[in-house]
């Protein structure tokens, strides 16, 4: 099965190539859930606007990837839906017990929640895709994420992160039984 960070990867370089003639470079970013430079000598403000005029055509798993796009200072910002997270986690098997760090730990608990919709809240899926994409800050970003709201919409957003949890167990038990030296098999 394809690991989802290297799905988005491949979709989007091929939507962003095939509508400007660019293979994008993309690279983690703090403002968005991914972004390219590649623009930099090009009009990043004109492929953007041609980039989120087709977003819709860009789809992953059956589901819309791209949200929008944006130009900031020559960069291309992506921002990309809550649906494919979605869309995505049904297609794994149940997730494993982790036992190796703090923060697998803290997605082991997130999975255990009821199984919900995603929410399309920017602050969660900002800190899931840094920790997709290994972003500066990624896990602490994730967890702190529904703190930005109080009382009941904070403890709903902590309860609907089991999707994400899933697939980011799902993209680490992948990532360690491919180093080398590895003693987790592979499921």
């Amino acid at each position: 099965m394809i690991s989802m960070k290297d799905a988005i990867k491949a979709a989007l370089s091929d939507f962003v190539e095939q509508h400007t003639g660019v293979r994008p470079d993309l690279k983690p970013s703090k403002k968005a859930h991914l972004a390219s430079g590649s623009f930099l000598r090009a009009d990043a403000v004109a492929a953007a606007a041609a980039l989120s005029g087709r977003a819709s055509d860009c789809t992953l798993f059956g589901a819309p990837l791209l949200s929008r796009v944006i130009a900031e200072n020559g960069w291309l910002l992506f921002f990309f839906t809550a649906d494919v997270i979605d869309a995505y986690a049904l297609t794994l098997p149940p997730a494993e017990e982790p036992d190796e760090s703090f923060f697998a730990r803290r997605l082991w608990i997130a999975y255990r929640h009821e199984d919900a919709e995603t929410p399309d809240d920017p602050a969660l899926l900002l800190g899931f895709y840094a920790v997709l994409f290994a972003a500066p800050d990624a896990e602490k970003r994730f967890l702190s994420a529904p703190r930005t709201h109080d009382g009941n919409e904070r403890v709903a957003l902590e309860s609907r992160r089991r999707r994400m949890a899933k697939i980011l167990l799902w993209e680490r038990r992948t990532l360690l039984c491919s180093t080398p030296g590895s003693d987790t098999r592979p499921s």
